[in-house]
């Protein structure tokens, strides 16, 4: 099996029809396996699903656990030398993730790699950054919300980086399994950040890969959400810090938020 594809959702009615259509035709020549880890949806998100008629593995929640919770539930059950991590609402190009996977096998020091992401106008969106510092995150507490976590360089041109969204995230299988799996004390946001710097700690590469693109719909729409959301994102930052970074630097960050 060459990948496992593990799609986390929740009330993604919108979007879910138009990724697993475009998935069915971008993995057609390749072995794999798909497995969708649904967080309690209330809307059509798992009769969509039903009525695919692909065939992907539905597991369904009686709870919203969270992103990484639950990718690791698809994790659990996943037999492929690779893991692909990708939102509902990315569509994935045709002849997208072949390259992608064949960049990964012909370069074995690469841990975790990431593709180009582009908004539904053709337009780049960020997604690759480096990893958070006290100063980086207060100086972004200031910016607009799209370019809070991202820096905006660099895109057109692969190369070596922090990390990579997880979004649209391809990694190695036993690199998942020898961490184990995301860390399920974030519930929402920071977890990619967090897996991408543990991977590089066991020295491993993290790239970007700008040959393979996707089109990811909805990027921001957790800005939109509730303001429980909101402090589980403030929560998520504040724990990055206590378990990366100095005990000053999480004191000084947890005192202004």
């Amino acid at each position: 099996m060459d990948v496992s594809i593990i799609l986390v959702t929740h009330n993604s009615e919108k979007y879910i029809s138009s990724c697993l259509n475009s998935l069915a035709k971008a993995i057609q020549n390749i072995e794999h396996e798909i497995f969708i880890i649904d967080n309690q949806s209330m809307d059509q998100t798992k009769m969509l699903i039903k009525e695919c008629g692909n065939s992907a593995v539905l597991i369904e929640n009686n709870d919203n656990l969270g992103f990484a919770k639950a990718v690791n539930i698809g994790l659990r059950k996943s037999s492929g030398e690779f893991i692909l991590l990708i939102n509902p609402d990315i569509t994935v190009k045709s002849d997208s993730l072949l390259p992608l996977i064949d960049f990964m096998k012909n370069n074995p020091k690469v841990g975790i790699c990431g593709g180009r992401l582009e908004n539904e106008d053709g337009s780049l969106q960020y997604s690759k950054g480096s990893f958070p510092t006290l100063s980086s995150t207060i100086f972004r507490m200031f910016l607009p919300r799209p370019m809070r976590k991202y820096h905006l360089w660099g895109y057109n041109n692969g190369g070596k980086c922090d990390w990579v969204t997880g979004s649209f995230l391809l990694t190695r299988k036993y690199i998942m399994e020898e961490l184990g799996g995301l860390d399920e004390k974030y519930f929402v946001y920071y977890e990619d950040v967090d897996y991408c710097l543990q991977t590089k700690k066991k020295g491993w590469l993290i790239y970007y890969f700008p040959d393979t693109t996707v089109c990811h719909l909805n990027p921001h729409a957790i800005s939109k959400r509730t303001l429980a959301i909101e402090n589980e994102i403030k929560k998520s930052r504040l724990y990055y810090f206590k378990k990366n970074n100095s005990i000053i630097s999480y004191g000084i960050l947890r005192i202004l938020t």
